[in-house]
């Protein structure tokens, strides 16, 4: 959502009254009893990507785990596993939309969830720098606090920027930010230069997912070499790779999966150009469940991947990949979490043959993953948190 997309979708919305939305609300929950603690989390929900449907999948599951937080997952797509998706009937089909008639749908639909909430969460993913959009940030931030409520930020990274101005104009949307929680040591240090404060880095939201769901395991035991693939750019190491995969026998089957909607056509380029000599070829489109996706990747052999959240779902089920960095984010993760792989974002088609063998082998040492019951706490503490500050607010109006 661009900037003036933003503009131009706020006067159009000028004929819906907030105030009233927000009185009706109350007078809603008033009525009911209602003492939950709803939560709109925002984020680059509803596109049919992979990494951020699982973001929804993974809030929505903290939230259930917490005693009264409710999630609302805003413009979520239509995942059977996503319960707490929030979407408005009708306006819902232009969401991806391009330009007014998009912008104003997304509008409507975050000045809606945001009055139905008692806080708002950015939650999960580049959202704040690189290619995040600013509007977007913006919006919600100043709709949340004409509203009074509080505005979190929870799994996010901060940066790059690609200029000053986008430095400065983030640099204002944290700080309107009640707290802050980041994924990786570069955000850490990006907040602190923004902000003075230091935030806590509670790492990727996905780390908490082996606490949340056990994958079914194949139990055919099938050595399978997953490919998932959205840049063309990587076309040639992969061919590369999946030649001397199948000439040495290391695999039973390679499977081409579609992770996003630009993976479809990267993918399957590159499945139409390998020609193979002894190992079987099966294809998967990402379309309608989140944990289909889960099971794929925690039976695989071995991944290779251009998707942040490919790579570091194998991960937490301790399954190696090679991720390709075609960004920062991809570098920060195998950095920060000691793991094998080239770091470049071009790497030789060598080194990328060379560490897929190892790892098919069994030669590569890789630090495994624990702890995922401690991230689930440790972001449920997060939230709880929130409750509790608007909580304590209540009792100071009350007071007063």
């Amino acid at each position: 959502m661009s900037t003036g997309e933003v503009k131009e979708g706020a006067r159009e919305m000028q004929s819906v009254d907030v105030a009233v939305l927000e009185s009706s609300e109350q007078a809603m929950r008033k009525k009911g009893g209602d003492r939950t603690f709803r939560i709109s989390f925002l984020g680059f929900y509803g596109r049919n990507n992979f990494g951020d449907d699982l973001f929804g999948f993974i809030l929505q599951a903290i939230c259930a785990s917490r005693r009264g937080l409710v999630a609302q997952i805003v413009g979520a797509s239509a995942k059977r596993e996503l319960k707490g998706a929030f979407r408005l009937p009708v306006v819902h089909r232009f969401w991806i939309a391009s330009g007014v008639g998009g912008a104003l749908a997304r509008c409507l639909t975050y000045a809606v969830a945001i009055v139905r909430a008692d806080a708002v969460v950015f939650g999960g993913g580049t959202l704040f720098g690189a290619g995040a959009s600013i509007g977007f940030a913006r919006f919600a931030t100043r709709v949340s606090g004409a509203l009074g409520r509080s505005v979190a930020a929870l799994g996010v990274s901060v940066g790059p920027f690609s200029s000053d101005e986008r430095r400065s104009a983030f640099a204002a949307v944290i700080k309107r930010l009640s707290c802050i929680a980041v994924r990786d040591k570069s955000s850490v240090e990006a907040v602190l230069e923004l902000d003075g404060r230091r935030p806590a880095n509670l790492c990727d939201l996905a780390f908490s997912l082996p606490a949340i769901y056990t994958p079914a395991l194949n139990r055919e035991r099938t050595r399978t070499l997953l490919v998932s693939i959205h840049l063309d750019d990587y076309t040639d190491a992969v061919l590369e790779i999946l030649g001397a995969v199948d000439r040495a026998g290391l695999v039973d089957e390679v499977m081409f999966v579609s992770l996003d909607g630009e993976s479809v056509a990267a993918t399957g380029d590159i499945a139409r150009l390998f020609k193979p000599e002894r190992v079987r070829v099966s294809r998967y489109r990402y379309d309608g469940s989140i944990t289909e996706v889960i099971d794929l990747l925690a039976n695989a052999s071995c991944v290779v991947t251009s998707k942040l959240h490919g790579a570091i779902t194998s991960y937490v089920y301790h399954v190696p990949a090679l991720l390709f960095c075609y960004q920062r984010k991809c570098v920060e993760f195998l950095d920060d979490r000691g793991l094998p792989g080239p770091r470049e974002p071009s790497p030789t088609a060598t080194d990328c043959v060379t560490t897929v063998t190892s790892m098919l082998t069994g030669q590569c040492e890789a630090p495994r993953f624990g702890g995922a019951a401690d991230h689930l706490e440790a972001f449920g503490r997060f939230l709880d948190d929130l409750k509790s500050d608007r909580a304590g607010e209540d009792e100071r109006v009350g007071a007063a």
